[in-house]
């Protein structure tokens, strides 16, 4: 599962019971673990084994992709993507690894491109798409996530070596870059106007395309259509806002954009399978809470 995560508050000491990657796109944060703490900036990325704790820290803000993996899926995928463990750097490789911290570098540009694949993993996790469709897309998208990164991963030897077909069909840009400029435009304008009324086509007025071509440029640089896309970075402006103040849900949805607070809990709803007011009144498993728990159980069996 991925979620776009927008944070300006630090979180709680929280245990998961998957393994958890970060992926920050803008600003920055520190992560503290038991195992230290750890700064993420634009470009990096951070893993970390189920049942490990981590906070997370704005610097003063961020915002990022969480995505959240089956630790058997995951690490039964990343060892089929990396068949010889030796052409990967030390401690990498899925049976070295163990789950602690791991801190890698793709670049900003390189999550940039990303980011819509990890949109359409946030999609498919609406649950409107049948198991088979979400298992095989999820695999899909997983493998041209980290085909997009593979350098990453390996040894300095291996890393330039083997990474580049030896057949190049394409000669040159195949893209306008003045459409990449109004797409880029769009989604930054869409960032700070999203409580506005837009429509498909004030979009593309905006952006002086036809409803057509920035429909296919949306899906092509941002992994979903204009209204899809309004809908789930408004979801993360609302998600951020049930997390971080005490707004009620229909003031906080009214400032990610939605007149309708049912409008706004119903998409909650499908991605986090809790009504806004439930998951206010659930805190997730702290590390404290946990550690109490086992106390108690402790003493409850002496």
């Amino acid at each position: 599962m991925a979620v776009e995560v927008a944070r300006t508050l630090p979180s709680s000491r929280a245990i998961f019971r998957q393994t958890k990657i970060l992926n920050v796109l803008e600003g920055t944060c520190e992560i503290a673990t038991a195992d230290g703490v750890f700064t993420l900036r634009p470009g990096t990325s951070f893993a970390l084994g189920s049942g490990r704790w981590c906070q997370i820290r704005p610097a003063p803000s961020v915002r990022m992709w969480a995505v959240y993996a089956d630790d058997e899926f995951w690490l039964s995928q990343m060892s089929w993507f990396f068949p010889d463990r030796s052409r990967v750097l030390a401690g990498i490789h899925p049976h070295e690894w163990g789950g602690i911290p791991l801190l890698i570098e793709p670049g900003v540009e390189a999550l940039r491109q990303i980011e819509p694949l990890w949109r359409q993993m946030s999609i498919l996790s609406d649950g409107s798409h049948p198991p088979e469709v979400v298992a095989t897309r999820t695999v899909e998208l997983l493998a041209r996530w980290v085909g997009m990164v593979l350098p990453t991963f390996l040894s300095a030897e291996n890393g330039q070596r083997d990474t580049q077909p030896p057949w190049r069909p394409i000669d040159g840009r195949l893209t306008d870059p003045a459409v990449i400029g109004h797409i880029g435009d769009t989604v930054r304008m869409l960032r700070t106007r999203m409580a506005e009324p837009w429509t498909v086509g004030a979009l593309a007025r905006e952006a002086s395309l036809s409803r057509t071509h920035l429909t296919r440029m949306f899906l092509l640089h941002t992994g979903a259509p204009p209204m899809r896309f309004l809908t789930e970075i408004r979801l993360t402006e609302f998600t951020r806002l049930i997390e971080e103040t005490d707004l009620s849900v229909g003031r906080a949805a009214a400032a990610s954009g939605w007149r309708d607070p049912r409008v706004a809990s119903n998409w909650f709803q499908r991605r986090f399978g809790v009504t806004p007011t439930q998951y206010r009144l659930t805190p997730h498993p702290s590390l404290e809470e946990l550690c109490a728990r086992r106390v108690i159980e402790d003493e409850s069996v002496g």
